[in-house]
């Protein structure tokens, strides 16, 4: 926050300014005496203004005035005059410079909002401009939602889906709500108490030609967002912030969202957001139960961006499961703190104590809410109530044996992730569509057709991240989608069809796991589609058959919920995420091996736990009434 104290230059600051003030015709005729000041200099905002609540410590108007953040000529006491070049709602990022982050204020924290990937949208334009056959990058520069073209992606990613960047402004006053995208500094700091969305509400009820004053409680200023400010964004696309409330986007299969027809206990299980999207009832994630928040787990380099702009989300993203939930955390003395987490700990009054360190990721990134103390524990402070969770390692079964060393800890722990499998795209050159970029309704417009929303255990892949044989980790359908290209009437349609799964965190995280045969013998963690997945023994060999569920696609002949074929391997262009692909051929043999075994031994049985520590030697040592499976 703003320390405007400068000393000897300060001093000099303020009495030159106090005499430009009285030479000034505003000065000597219209301030009154003795008049208000601010930063040490007069300010007339004050004088109109100086009753107005709610801002309150380094944003309290009798600190910083009126001016600071909303522009204006402060010293005039004339109401044309003074309002002039006002900024009516400071912090989109058009005016964040000059408004949240001009000098002494938050400089060093705008120009990182703006190169962070929720400016940007980088990887989501990366990715809709290669699913659509053209360049990522075709200036060779990093995607920027500032700077789209009007191919045929850009055109679709305008009316589609850079509506939730940051840079999008918000325009009219009033609280975060389900339907808030954009803001800039404003989407995650500005909180409405009770008082102001009141005071606000009322003076938008009132005719223009009958307001005789604007509300006097204005909105605060908060160091800590509510979910309420994520949800907006991140109700959409991956879904989590529903996901991570136990809700699942409730869609008929016909793509329409309209009211579904239930009653008794199902109908108490749904809910209705204020854009008419409905949603049932699953299950929650455990954090969410426990009370823990999104800026609980999330770091500010996470949400506002380190500096320098990148590709991919995953490049923001520092926090992984293991930084809290681990035999021994990463730490580090409270001396060697950077000059930012100190601020962060002195905003919240939080100190630590003899003996204590701070809880960094396994990359050295600060937690500011993580307290490690030696031989004690760790603990994880809530930031907007500073209660305190203990922090568990995770359990044996979780790090004993070499079976599982390569799971991340989603591949377990996530109950369900919401699918959709089918996705339809075409232009229609004759009605008008919203162009989000340009902020204007433009002619012709891009048309979606979705399947049904399903909540089911997350398909399972690997994820190449470096040099390594590959993490198994989480991931959906994030592309099943025939797109039509062509965007002229009566020519021939010009059809892409991409069968491409996303990774995805879906936040619906258990401390119980999903059982064995869930992975090993499930067709949709392999990658396979809903369906019948079945093993036939016959003496002392057996056979894997599976019959899909769901119809073959024209285009490629695997089922429409498919990532890849049964005992196939598939390669290419296969997700939305670089170094993802599903399992081939041989992996899927080898996981179904074991998954012939949990056809006769349970997974908790002492027969499978020496498996997952060594499972060729227990292969080896089978019973000869054991039916391995044979491969065609």
């Amino acid at each position: 926050m703003p320390r405007f104290a400068r000393a000897a230059a300060g001093v000099a600051l303020v009495v030159l300014a106090a005499a430009a003030l009285a030479l000034s015709p505003w000065g000597r005729e219209r301030l009154p005496d003795p008049v208000r000041h601010a930063l040490g200099i007069g300010e007339g905002c004050l004088a109109c203004h100086g009753a107005v609540t709610g801002l309150e410590g380094a944003h309290a108007p009798a600190r910083i005035g009126c001016a600071s953040c909303h522009g204006g000529d402060a010293r005039s006491r004339d109401k044309t005059v003074a309002h002039a070049g006002m900024v009516l709602i400071p912090g989109n990022l058009a005016d964040a410079a000059k408004t949240c982050g001009q000098a002494g204020c938050h400089a060093a924290i705008v120009p990182r909002v703006e190169r962070s990937i929720m400016a940007t949208m980088a990887g989501v334009i990366a990715v809709d401009r290669e699913a659509l056959g053209e360049p990522a990058m075709p200036d060779g520069r990093l995607p920027h939602a500032a700077r789209l073209g009007h191919g045929v992606a850009d055109s679709h990613l305008r009316e589609l889906c850079v509506g939730c960047h940051l840079g999008q402004a918000k325009t009219e006053w009033g609280p975060i709500g389900q339907e808030s995208q954009g803001g800039g500094c404003n989407a995650c700091h500005l909180e409405y108490g009770a008082g102001a969305a009141q005071a606000v509400k009322a003076y938008a009820a009132t005719p223009r030609e009958a307001r005789t004053a604007i509300p006097s409680a204005h909105p605060s200023l908060t160091l800590d967002p509510r979910n309420d400010h994520c949800f907006g964004c991140h109700s959409r696309s991956g879904r989590i912030a529903l996901s991570y409330e136990g809700w699942n986007e409730f869609r008929e299969a016909s793509g329409d969202n309209a009211a579904p027809t239930a009653g008794g206990d199902r109908a108490a299980s749904l809910r209705k957001l204020d854009d008419g999207r409905f949603l049932q009832k699953v299950v929650a994630d455990v954090h969410h139960e426990r009370g823990l928040e999104c800026i609980d787990c999330h770091t500010a380099n996470e949400l506002m961006g380190a500096g320098a702009e990148v590709l991919r989300k995953s490049q923001q993203q520092k926090v992984g499961c293991e930084d809290c939930h681990a035999a021994k955390l990463a730490s580090v003395a409270p001396e060697n703190l950077d000059p930012e987490s100190r601020l962060l700990m002195t905003l919240r009054k939080w100190q630590l104590a003899p003996g204590q360190r701070m809880g960094t990721t396994r990359d050295g990134e600060p937690l500011v809410n993580v307290v490690v103390e030696e031989g004690r524990g760790a603990k994880l402070l809530r930031k907007r109530t500073g209660a305190a969770h203990p922090l568990r390692p995770p359990a044996a079964a979780c790090t004993q044996g070499k079976g599982h060393g390569r799971l991340s800890c989603a591949s377990c722990h996530t109950a369900w992730a919401p699918r959709c499998v089918a996705c339809h795209t075409q232009f229609d050159p004759k009605d008008e569509g919203f162009d989000h970029a340009a902020q204007a309704w433009v002619k012709g417009t891009w048309n979606e057709t979705a399947g049904p929303f399903e909540p089911l255990p997350p398909t399972l892949g690997v994820l190449h991240d470096g040099p390594t044989r590959g993490a198994i980790d989480t991931f959906v359908p994030g592309m099943i989608m025939t797109f039509d290209r062509n965007r002229e009437e009566g020519k021939a349609p010009d059809i892409v069809f991409r069968r491409l799964y996303a990774k995805l965190h879906s936040h619906t995280t258990r401390r119980e796991a999903r059982d064995c045969r869930s992975c090993h013998a499930d067709p949709v963690a392999l990658g396979l589609g809903k369906g019948e997945l079945r093993y036939e023994a016959k003496g002392k060999a057996g056979r894997w058959t599976f019959r899909p569920a769901a119809k073959p696609s024209p285009h490629d002949g695997l089922p429409e919920d498919a990532w890849t074929g049964f005992l196939a391997t598939r390669t290419g262009m296969v997700s939305t995420r670089e170094g993802a692909r599903p399992f081939s051929a041989e992996e899927q043999r080898r996981i179904l091996t074991v998954g012939a075994c949990l056809a006769c031994h349970a997974g908790d049985s002492p027969v499978m736990r020496r498996a997952q520590a060594d499972f060729a030697a227990a292969v080896a040592g089978r019973s000869p009434r054991c039916a391995m499976p044979a491969w065609p």
